[in-house]
C-alpha cells in the first residue's frame, strides 16, 4: 500500500469568472477547477480542503488548500505540473508536505481581507477588476475612526448576509476582530482586516457601511448602535464582489485585538 501524503497549496486567483471557492453544481469554481486539475496529474478524486469559503468574484493573494495522496510527485513537480494546465487566473504559488493531520480551514486561526476602493472621476481600466469605484467625496477621517469600531469582539449580525442574519443566533454572529485599518493614498483607499472568522459578506457590508459614514448619510452615534441593533436593514449597501481579496491565512499565535 503506498504511504499517504498530505500536500498543502498556496493559492492566488482572480475571482472574477468564478461562483466563489466552494463546488456548485454547474457553476465554475475555484475549488472545483482546481480538484479536475489534480485529477489529471495525480489521477486521484481527492477532497481538497479551502481554508474557507469567498464570494463569488471575490479574489485571493494567499489562499490555503490541502488535500491527501498516495502519489509520489515531489511537491515542487506538483506546483509545475497544476499551473501548466490550470487556467491564468488561478496560480498555485507554492507546494509542501505537511503533517497528515494539518486542516486548512479548521487549523486558520486568523484571515485578512482587504477591499480596495478608487476614488477618482475616472477608473483605469487596469483597476477595473480589483478596485470597486466610488466617484464622489468621502469624509475618510470620520471613515476611518468608524473602522476602528470593529476591532474587538462583537455580534456583526448587522453585517452579515441578511438571509444568514435571520437564521443565526446571536451567539453564532459573533467574530473578533484583531486589527482593523483604512488607509488612503491619493485616489486609492484601502480597507484592511483581520478577524478569527468573518459572516457571509461581512467585509462586503462593512465597507458598504463606512462608506455610508464617509458620504454622511450615517453618523459615528448611529454606526455604533449597529452592533447591538443586530439589524442587517440599518447597516450600509454590500459593496461589490471585485473590491474583496483575501491577502492571509494565518496559523499559528491569535493577535491580540488592537485597542479601538
Amino acid at each position: 500500500m503506498k504511504p499517504v501524503r498530505n500536500i498543502r497549496l498556496d493559492l492566488a486567483f482572480d475571482g472574477t469568472a468564478y461562483h466563489g471557492w466552494q463546488m456548485q453544481k454547474e457553476l465554475p469554481t475555484v475549488q472545483g477547477t482546481l480538484r479536475a486539475a489534480i485529477r489529471k496529474v495525480t489521477g486521484e478524486q481527492v477532497d481538497l480542503i479551502g481554508s474557507g469559503r469567498t464570494d463569488a468574484g471575490t479574489h485571493a493573494r494567499a489562499y490555503v488548500a490541502n488535500f491527501r495522496t498516495a502519489g509520489a510527485i515531489p511537491p515542487a513537480g506538483l506546483a509545475r505540473a497544476l499551473n501548466g494546465i490550470l487556467p491564468p487566473d488561478i496560480r498555485v504559488m507554492s507546494a509542501r508536505e505537511v503533517p497528515l493531520g494539518f486542516h486548512a480551514r479548521r487549523d486558520a486561526r486568523s484571515k485578512v481581507y482587504r477591499y480596495q476602493v478608487y476614488l477618482g472621476p475616472v477608473l483605469p481600466p487596469h483597476l477595473a477588476r480589483e478596485w470597486f469605484h466610488y466617484p464622489r467625496p468621502l469624509n475618510l477621517e470620520k471613515m476611518r475612526r468608524a473602522a476602528e469600531l470593529f476591532q474587538g469582539t462583537h455580534d456583526f449580525a448587522s453585517f452579515a448576509a441578511a438571509d444568514a442574519a435571520a437564521k443565526r443566533s446571536s451567539r453564532g454572529t459573533v467574530r473578533t476582530i484583531f486589527r482593523c485599518r483604512l488607509a488612503a493614498k491619493g485616489r486609492r483607499v484601502t480597507f484592511t482586516v483581520e478577524g478569527n472568522g468573518f459572516l457571509h459578506h461581512m467585509v462586503r457590508n462593512m465597507m458598504g457601511t463606512l462608506i455610508e459614514v464617509g458620504c454622511g448619510r450615517m453618523g459615528l452615534r448611529e454606526f455604533r448602535a449597529l452592533f447591538g441593533k443586530r439589524d442587517r436593514r440599518l447597516a450600509g449597501f454590500t459593496a461589490p464582489a471585485c473590491g474583496l481579496a483575501l491577502v492571509k491565512v494565518r496559523y499559528g499565535r491569535v493577535p491580540r485585538p488592537a485597542k479601538a
